[in-house]
């Protein structure tokens, strides 16, 4: 009777390796390749944005002994609205709610979820009660080869391990 207990509390346990199931994938590298032209481009951009902020600030240096006061002041706020623009800019691409993230969901989040649903596929045609990542960050010491269900998952997604 004991014995019968601790068998109907055994819970059964895997892991994956979502980054080699990743590498694996050709759409990912395909998506991959799109955010980071694109994000080439934006840098880019910013960088002229500022690079024109220190442009009008050098030639305010250069030329501020013929300025009148007036044009001084006008001058400064130039340089303020241009540095507030390329700011505004940047974080419009690279800010936590920016065009960069909603790339990266656009073109990253539908493989994600292929992954997530192929995994619960194979852990509950095998009766895992719990899959776990083994990513680089996690904190796993020792994982027995056994409990590998990547190879399962790849094969749910149709991709080949070499």
């Amino acid at each position: 009777m004991v014995l019968a207990f601790h068998a109907g509390i055994a819970q059964k346990i895997a892991y994956v390796e979502i980054g080699k199931i990743i590498n694996h994938m050709p759409e990912y590298k395909k998506a991959n390749d799109i955010i980071e032209t694109q994000v080439l481009q934006w840098e880019g951009e910013v960088e002229d944005k500022f690079e024109a902020v220190e442009n009008l600030y050098q030639e305010y240096v250069k030329n501020e002994m013929m300025f009148s006061e007036d044009i001084k002041l006008q001058k400064q706020n130039e340089i303020i609205e241009a540095e507030k623009q390329a700011k505004e800019f940047r974080e419009q691409k690279f800010g936590k709610d920016g065009e960069m993230t909603k790339l990266k969901e656009q073109n990253l989040q539908p493989l994600q979820d292929n992954i997530w649903k192929a995994t619960e596929k194979v852990a509950v045609a095998n009766n895992y009660d719990y899959v776990f990542d083994k990513s680089a960050e996690s904190n796993w010491i020792y994982l027995k080869p056994e409990h590998d269900i990547t190879a399962k998952v790849m094969t749910e997604l149709g991709l080949k391990m070499e």
